[in-house]
């Protein structure tokens, strides 16, 4: 956005736009309506499993990594996401400087807390599947795996604490001409201590790395992999593994109960409920992110490595071109913070009981109707189990009948030969040769 002209154009600071006057208002709307289905999400993910849930939470590993994720998840709505609209709308900054460390470094330490926490549900997922029967993650384990999370997301962020720095916008000397040339027609003097302190508190926060040393490309590839490229080959390795090992289970639960309608049409249904639910997960984690890295990285190249040269733009105006749409990038890191509430509780039962739990406590109305539509649909499922299973009976019972009258056919048809064979004098002879050379033998043979 355009810099205000305070009556020293020619002095100001090379003014820079963080984004074009026709994304603006879709900018700031869309923002805002993402941040407040987050903040909801990610709340009533947090109390329903804490408050509403049948078992105990801290005992469960799974809920206390879900309860993780929509923690850093709330902090990225509530906080950074705010806090970079603003930034994108603004390049003056009114706030203290200190606020310009936390305002670059608190972001990445939401996006690798989040990035982190999901492979963890990941590989967590992987042992269960694959090894139903041991408990490799306890209670204490799963607190130490949550606070490793935490200090290696902000081990990581650091560098971004460290080298961001906050500039005055203007100095004071130009302060002092900006605020006499203001003030010369009042003659009241608090105008200049009111122009003076409002031009003073002014500054810009930026990254300040040490030049030409590749630190800052260095880092940035360091987040590429520790954010985005190593979490996407751990979520794509396991549940992978767990759609291969989720299929033979299904053949095996197929081939065990093929006569079972009502079991086997439900194990149907949640094998496919977790294909989906799988493929989602992937999909959204790649396209909320990677959007976000190699922008990052195609504009830490940009301001690093290029020269101004006669024909060429200079390195501070090309940034500038690249930095109009970056703040849009937010935006879709938004979307997975947005459905992570819901990709990885609505499916979880403890979560549906939560829900189903909190509808009867705020709406005891809304809670018998869902009963009655839930013992509806109910009624019809058996209704359409019994049908499907009195076909199945007639079929078998129709099978029954073909092969017995096949039988009875064959059976049949060996009398006829049978009595046909007895009817023929040839046959007569040696049925009653047999019968005379079995009376002439011996009694002792």
């Amino acid at each position: 956005m355009a810099v205000l002209d305070l009556h020293s154009t020619d002095s100001l600071i090379p003014e820079f736009e963080s984004l074009p006057r026709w994304l603006l208002i879709p900018f700031i709307i869309i923002s805002i309506l993402e941040s407040i289905i987050g903040i909801i999400g990610n709340i009533l993910v947090i109390f329903i499993i804490l408050f509403l849930s049948k078992s105990n939470t801290l005992q469960t590993s799974h809920n206390c990594f879900i309860i993780n994720l929509a923690l850093s998840d709330f902090v990225l709505c509530l906080f950074t996401m705010p806090l970079n609209t603003y930034r994108s709308l603004y390049v003056y900054m009114s706030f203290p400087p200190a606020f310009c460390k936390l305002a670059d470094s608190f972001p990445a330490i939401n996006i690798c807390v989040s990035s982190l926490t999901i492979v963890t549900i990941s590989v967590y997922r992987y042992l269960v599947v694959y090894y139903p029967h041991k408990n490799f993650i306890g209670t204490c384990s799963t607190c130490i795996i949550m606070i490793s999370i935490w200090l290696l997301a902000i081990g990581a962020a650091s560098p971004l604490f460290f080298y961001s720095r906050s500039i005055p916008a203007y100095d004071e000397s130009l302060i002092d001409t900006m605020v006499t040339d203001i003030c010369s027609q009042e003659l009241n003097s608090s105008c200049e201590e009111k122009y003076f302190s409002m031009y003073k508190r002014l500054h810009i926060c930026h990254e300040s790395w040490p030049k030409h040393s590749g630190l800052q490309l260095s880092y940035t590839i360091f987040m590429l992999f520790l954010q985005f490229i190593l979490p996407i080959l751990i979520i794509c390795i396991t549940y992978y593994q767990i759609v291969i090992k989720l299929r033979e289970r299904f053949r095996f639960r197929f081939l065990m109960k093929r006569n079972n309608i009502a079991s086997l049409r439900h194990e149907i249904s949640r094998h496919r409920r977790n294909n989906v639910l799988l493929l989602l997960i992937v999909s959204l984690y790649a396209v909320s992110w990677l959007p976000f890295n190699i922008s990052y990285i195609l504009f830490t190249y940009t301001n690093q490595f290029q020269t101004s040269e006669d024909t060429q733009p200079s390195p501070e105006r090309t940034s500038n071109e690249l930095s109009k749409y970056l703040p849009l990038r937010f935006l879709i890191c938004m979307i997975s913070a947005m459905s992570n509430p819901f990709l990885y509780s609505y499916f979880n039962e403890t979560f549906k009981h939560g829900i189903r739990k909190l509808c009867s406590l705020c709406c005891p109305q809304m809670n018998i109707e869902i009963r009655q539509i839930t013992i509806d649909q109910s009624t019809n499922s058996a209704h359409r189990i019994k049908l499907d299973k009195n076909y199945f009976n007639d079929k078998q019972m129709n099978s029954t009948y073909n092969q017995s009258l096949s039988t009875f056919s064959e059976n049949l048809r060996y009398n006829s030969s049978i009595s046909r064979l007895n009817n023929e004098p040839s046959t007569k002879l040696i049925v009653l040769s047999s019968n005379n050379s079995s009376r002439s033998m011996p009694s002792h043979l």
